[in-house]
């Protein structure tokens, strides 16, 4: 049994994070505004503040999941965006190495252009927008920090929400449920991945040896699809027409956002450790408990 900090244990993936490892070990989560007893507040801009709460907890494993996730906010913020997802991060894995604290890093596949799909875990960074500008910035802090540390890039990311707005999967819901024939991207393709996959994985990944964890994984399930193919599986579980759904074949975000960003998980293969499941299935079980509201 390890001892685990979560950072952004508040947030869609922190959350599932939590419920998934606490199964095995000790695990103490940290947000900042939505912060609510048993987890923790604790303002990642604080330096202090983080040495205090490392000193105290000790623990062996660190998982850095808060980020400013949302492109578009990022791209307005720049100066938010590096604090948070660049300075927080590097500050967080230097701390962890003097503590010899496992660090384990959320990344992203906007740290690629989508031009040269499927990606490995040794590809070049190539992001499009500040957002994966941001992430790619941290990745080469941290790995050149310690060769220990483990980054864990992921896709678009859905499961259990607090609200349809949480995500950027569930958001088509709530879109829908708004207006049948509401507007979505069917040019960008994706591959959502449910939150508990990422969280079985990282589990599993947990109790292997350290030495062979370290470095850059991919963890993406296999199903690609643009906004508007998910709408569609959206609109029959929350029972309207597919039928009446626009596609918009070309770009209609401000930030920019790369064509196809597939990430080959290369090294999850060779450990046999996968974790999927079918789209129309789990979002259907995801967005049920919203619609009887």
């Amino acid at each position: 049994m390890k001892k685990i900090i979560v950072t952004g244990a508040t947030g869609l993936l922190g959350r599932t994070l939590m419920q998934v490892l606490a199964q095995s070990h000790t695990v103490i989560g940290t947000g900042f505004s939505r912060a609510k007893a048993p987890i923790e507040q604790l303002d990642l801009n604080q330096e202090t503040a983080i040495v205090n709460f490392l000193d105290k907890h000790q623990p062996d494993v660190l998982i850095h999941a808060a980020a400013e996730r949302k492109p578009d906010i990022c791209e307005n913020d720049h100066q938010a965006t590096i604090a948070l997802n660049v300075k927080a991060a590097e500050f967080l894995a230097n701390q962890c190495k003097a503590r010899k604290i496992h660090f384990v890093f959320i990344s992203t596949d906007y740290v690629f252009d989508g031009k040269s799909a499927p990606y490995l875990e040794n590809s070049s960074h190539s992001p499009v927008n500040f957002y994966g500008q941001s992430k790619a910035q941290a990745e080469q802090a941290i790995l050149s920090n310690s060769a220990r540390h483990t980054i864990i890039r992921v896709p678009v990311l859905y499961g259990e929400v607090e609200y349809l707005a949480e995500s950027a999967v569930t958001v088509i819901a709530q879109q829908i449920l708004a207006q049948s024939n509401s507007k979505h991207d069917d040019w960008a393709i994706r591959f959502p991945t449910h939150v508990e996959d990422i969280a079985l994985t990282l589990h599993a990944l947990l109790q292997q040896p350290e030495s062979s964890i370290s470095g850059i994984f991919h963890i993406s399930d296999n199903q690609s699809m643009t906004k508007y193919d998910m709408a569609k599986h959206i609109a029959h579980a929350v029972g309207r027409d597919p039928e009446d759904l626009v596609s918009i074949p070309e770009p209609t975000q401000s930030a920019m956002r790369p064509y196809n960003c597939a990430l080959k998980d290369t090294r999850l293969a060779a450990l046999n450790i996968q974790f999927t499941r079918d789209f129309a299935d789990a979002i259907k079980q995801v967005l049920t408990p919203h619609l009887a509201q």
